[in-house]
């Protein structure tokens, strides 16, 4: 019995960094040019494990400025997904926040930065006030993900790739205590049965 409680701790140890990836997820990519005010911005939006395809909206605000984005279907670069276009114009410079709405699940992403000059990060977003997001999973895609005949990377799926850098909006990653108990239960476990086999010896 006991040996079967370490086996299952272990397992339960390694298994639980990707578990904690599981759920709805969304996969934001851009491309290489800056976002510059008063110019169409182009991204992609891909949104990972729905029951059925999403009618997402994309709102990015700055104070009292709003911008909607417009979104169309186009093919997934993942299996499984459901891929979307997305084209928004930003009337001026500074930092917007943008949040992308599916099946009354809000995706926040780093705030935009028109006219900084930079591309925005590929980035992975899990919604909300769901338990993937609570242990900081979703971040920036910093993994380099396989060139197709396009040019453009098909990424890998986040619960292979997204602990890059955990997101900001619940703070902390994932709990290093859960590792750090399935050890001490481990060996607390292999002691008594070790112990076990002396006394009947």
């Amino acid at each position: 019995m006991t040996r079967k409680l370490v086996v299952l701790l272990v397992a339960g140890l390694v298994f639980a960094p990707s578990a904690s990836a599981k759920g709805p997820h969304a996969v934001l990519t851009s491309g290489p040019e800056a976002i510059e005010p008063g110019r169409a911005w182009v991204a992609t939006v891909e949104l990972n494990e729905f029951p059925s395809r999403p009618h997402p909206r994309a709102v990015a605000t700055q104070g009292d400025r709003r911008v909607t984005g417009r979104l169309s279907e186009v093919p997934a670069s993942m299996p499984g997904a459901d891929g979307f276009r997305l084209r928004m114009v930003f009337p001026t410079e500074g930092r917007w926040r943008l949040v992308v709405v599916a099946e009354k699940r809000r995706f926040a992403f780093p705030a935009l930065r028109v006219g900084g000059g930079q591309a925005p990060l590929d980035y992975v977003a899990f919604p909300k006030g769901s338990a993937a997001a609570r242990q900081g999973a979703g971040g920036v895609w910093t993994e380099g993900p396989e060139a197709d005949a396009s040019g453009r990377g098909t990424p890998l799926p986040p619960e292979t790739v997204f602990v890059a850098e955990p997101s900001n909006n619940d703070g902390g990653g994932f709990p290093v205590w859960i590792p750090a108990l399935g050890v001490a239960l481990a060996g607390a476990g292999v002691w008594r049965f070790r112990s076990g086999i002396g006394r009947r010896g």
